[in-house]
């Protein structure tokens, strides 16, 4: 049998930062915590922000990214403005009820030195909203089939709609303050259904299923029908 390490390495970046990243949930014990990332997962029909839905109200610009065709752009992206972690964190966590929210806003804000692990193992720029982006797509992805997804697949997503001058567009008419909103709000809401997918494992089927629904209600958010036709691959995402 090899050493316990050596097949740790090998798992991909997204399990081996979900792990982290849940262990990094110091203030409430481990299990706990990831029990009520799969009870507000599975119980809450779409929990994104307003101000992701308001983002994405024109989904062409990621449709448009995927297409084989998709113009590309080299131009560097827009700047951040100045982080504003817990601010994202409040406006993603209004989806829960009030008695809730400052509960699920420490979670939050607990994952993004994790997804922030994440983007430098994936080879990201830092603080990248296209990295960002994708990561959202993935986490609902997992959490809406069930799957895990390869290293390769999520960084060349991240590195496809980076790359796509649609998307380059959409985030050109944000401000530099709102691309950071955005940026933060997609890392939390990807990271935290990625773990939800993760502990639904020892769930009863009728919470899995609910789980699946959310995760799919937050992808039609962002990719509308589109989203039922979604599917990651070495070379990035692709609408079948």
């Amino acid at each position: 049998m090899k050493p316990l390490a050596s097949r740790t390495e090998r798992r991909p970046a997204w399990r081996r930062v979900a792990a982290g990243a849940l262990v990094s949930l110091a203030f409430v014990p481990l299990m706990a915590s990831a029990q009520y990332i799969m009870e507000f997962a599975q119980t809450y029909a779409a929990p994104t922000s307003n101000f992701i839905s308001n983002t994405f109200l024109n989904q062409e610009a990621l449709i448009n990214a995927t297409r084989p065709d998709a113009p590309r752009s080299t131009a560097r992206l827009a700047a951040l403005g100045a982080p504003q972690v817990e601010r994202s964190a409040t406006e993603l966590a209004q989806a829960a009820p009030a008695a809730q929210r400052a509960r699920l806003e420490k979670i939050y804000v607990q994952l993004m030195p994790g997804y922030q692990q994440l983007e430098r193992k994936l080879g990201w720029p830092a603080e990248d909203v296209a990295g960002a982006m994708a990561a959202l797509l993935a986490g609902n992805y997992m959490a809406m089939t069930g799957t895990e997804l390869s290293d390769e697949a999520v960084s060349a997503a991240g590195n496809q709609l980076r790359a796509s001058a649609s998307v380059q567009r959409m985030l050109g008419q944000l401000s530099a303050a709102d691309r950071r909103r955005l940026y933060e709000q997609c890392a939390m809401l990807g990271t935290f259904m990625a773990l939800a997918n993760k502990t639904s494992q020892q769930q009863p089927a009728n919470v899995v299923a609910n789980l699946r629904q959310s995760a799919r209600e937050n992808l039609r958010v962002v990719l509308g029908n589109a989203a039922d036709n979604l599917r990651f691959s070495p070379q990035g995402i692709q609408l079948q």
